[in-house]
């Protein structure tokens, strides 16, 4: 290889050699921030270095031309090395090959590669051209460092995860980060998850989400929604590049659960409205022949009684009191379209409670049934309409009562819990039959023998209206009706 060498110096002194002339001169006086080497190609024999290759390298060029590659140990991972030569014996050129070298100290540094195979003197030989991109990276670290930093105070301000995940050679994806509010209460952090793959810690998950990675890893933004306990998320998975190939997979979790509740509050509200409007619709084409039914009907028990017909007074008594009942219903029915004019005020709800209270207890006395309260004295004020909220509280522990045989127990409790007010009666009573509980707000559902199915419904609409909530739930131990409302919220 000696003689090889010499011939080369000789040849590149006296540049007789016209391919060095066009591949080598130009390019090595023009590009000198590039290194440039000549290598045999069957044994990586150094056969010429330019000075940047030997500052990059850190050898004299004495021990570099005496040694090769191989020897060297330039390659961080030699099997790139094989793959390198591949390409270029069925290309003849290879160009932007990405690659780690290491340089005397151990350090490793990232080049991108151009190639190709020459012929000197009969020997086979590549011509490479290396452009250290080192710096590039570490400025696109910093700046994926920065994002994938932003990215996390984000999702955490937003109470969500952020996750990354590497894709290994055998096409696993294993986990790298995991940060945020949600990856911390199931117990997923970085420092448990680093190296995991998702099967190990979420058996059977990609058999569910497995075709959102598989858009992902092909190069598309995913978003999807999930259920975690009691909560709704919106997931999103971005593909992770890294030198324009996709390496990995980047996904967010964002607690919706409030937004959905709200959107599935104005489904409700846009139900009740129309509802409300076909009820007080059909209301009023009712009233008018009633009052003209129960007044022929007062006239004909007039009648009946003047002639002495005890029978007959008995049956008008009987159809004036379903007359009666009927009217109750037709201005409840009424009430779903009348504006609300009660006045909204600043109160506090403890006070509003502790003035229903004798009314309730009241009726409560009357089956030996015990009220008891617990209520949380630091409850702030709200700006609302107390007279509407009564109405619900009333007609709430008038349900619970009626649900409940005698020496049961009716439990009025009042906190404050993240900002939010929570006001909830519960019974001892036998509770609601599952079958039925989907069904337990509907208009005109009851299962009282004198009920009319709108106390429910109307109720809710009340605590809706202000952006609340009005909840049931029930097991064999009784039932609990809970009001939730944003402590600042007002009723309408």
């Amino acid at each position: 290889m000696t003689t090889l060498r010499a011939k080369f110096e000789k040849e590149f002194l006296l540049n007789k050699n016209p391919i060095i002339t066009e591949l080598l001169l130009d390019r090595f006086m023009n590009l000198s921030s590039e290194f440039m080497c000549i290598t045999t190609l069957e044994e990586g024999q150094i056969i010429f270095v330019n000075h940047t290759f030997l500052d990059r390298v850190g050898y004299d060029k004495e021990h570099v031309l005496d040694s090769s590659v191989v020897c060297l140990n330039l390659w961080e991972n030699p099997n790139n090395r094989d793959s390198f030569i591949k390409l270029l014996l069925k290309n003849g050129s290879v160009e932007d090959f990405e690659q780690n070298f290491r340089d005397k100290h151990g350090r490793i540094v990232t080049y991108i590669l151009s190639a190709e195979i020459i012929t000197l003197f009969g020997v086979s030989c590549i011509l490479t051209f290396g452009r250290d991109v080192s710096k590039k990276t570490s400025l696109e670290e910093f700046h994926h460092i920065q994002m994938v930093e932003e990215l996390r105070q984000t999702v955490q301000a937003l109470n969500g995860l952020i996750i990354k995940m590497k894709l290994r050679e055998d096409g696993q994806l294993v986990y790298v980060l995991a940060e945020g509010k949600i990856a911390e209460e199931v117990g997923y952090t970085t420092a448990n998850s680093y190296g995991k793959t998702v099967d190990e810690l979420f058996p059977g998950l990609m058999e569910i989400e497995g075709s959102y990675f598989n858009q992902a890893l092909q190069g598309q933004v995913v978003s999807f929604e999930i259920e975690l306990g009691q909560r709704m998320l919106l997931k999103t998975l971005y593909p992770y590049r890294e030198h324009n190939r996709i390496t990995g997979i980047l996904v967010s979790a964002v607690d919706i659960t409030e937004r959905k509740n709200l959107e599935r509050l104005l489904q409700i509200s846009e139900l009740n409205s129309a509802l409300g409007q076909l009820a007080a619709g059909a209301a009023h084409e009712i009233r008018n022949p009633l009052t003209s039914i129960q007044g022929f009907v007062q006239l004909l028990g007039e009648m009946t009684e003047k002639h002495g017909l005890i029978k007959g007074k008995e049956y008008v008594n009987l159809i004036l009191t379903e007359l009666t009942r009927i009217n109750h219903l037709v201005t409840e029915m009424l009430w779903l379209q009348k504006p609300k004019e009660d006045k909204q005020e600043l109160f506090n709800v403890l006070t509003l409670i502790n003035e229903i209270l004798p009314l309730i207890k009241m009726e409560a006395n009357l089956k030996s049934i015990q009220v008891i309260t617990d209520l949380d004295l630091e409850i702030m004020n709200i700006e609302a309409k107390p007279n509407l909220l009564k109405q619900v509280l009333l007609n709430l522990c008038k349900n619970g009562i009626e649900a409940m045989n005698e020496g049961g127990s009716l439990h009025i409790s009042v906190f404050l819990e993240d900002d939010w007010i929570s006001i909830c009666i519960k019974d001892t009573g036998p509770g609601i039959p599952v079958e039925i509980e989907q069904q337990i707000f509907n208009p005109f559902f009851t299962t009282k023998p004198n009920g009319n199915g709108l106390g429910l419904f109307i109720s809710r609409q009340i605590i809706y209206e202000t952006g609340g909530t009005l909840s049931l739930t029930s097991d064999s131990s009784g039932t609990t009706a809970c009001i939730k409302f944003k402590s600042y919220c007002k009723f309408y």
